[in-house]
């Protein structure tokens, strides 16, 4: 019996935003609300968030894209999970501030990330309230 071939890294990164993404849109929803910000600021913040993961991509990206399927050790593999960690934070800052910004998410890497139907308007997180 054979064993499958292993995904690429294309398609490993695709499942792996497929999981953390909403995870981290969770994470990041729930302590917006908690800080109370105005949502102006809000959307200030998700920005940052958005742009400092585009940096992470763009210094260390090379480490998602070229992987051969060996295992990580050491400082390799710390920069593999964090470069991947803080791409699915930027995702999920971009989806919460498109959905903020009335839209109803974001496409990343061939994947969609925020709502999937029209919710009604209270359905949507607002810091603040």
């Amino acid at each position: 019996m054979c064993q499958p071939e292993p995904l690429n890294a294309f398609d490993e990164l695709r499942l792996f935003l497929d999981f953390a993404v909403p995870l981290c849109g969770a994470d990041i929803a729930y302590k917006l609300m908690q800080w109370e910000h105005p949502v102006e600021q809000a959307k200030t913040w998700l920005r940052g968030e958005a742009k400092r993961a585009g940096g992470s991509l763009g210094e260390n990206g090379d480490v998602l894209q070229f992987s051969d399927g060996r295992p990580r050790f050491g400082h390799a593999q710390n920069r593999v999970v964090r470069t991947a960690g803080e791409l699915a934070r930027g995702v999920a800052a971009a989806a919460l501030l498109a959905q903020l910004e009335g839209k109803r998410g974001v496409e990343a890497f061939g994947g969609f990330y925020g709502l999937t139907a029209r919710p009604a308007e209270t359905d949507i997180p607002r810091p603040g309230r």
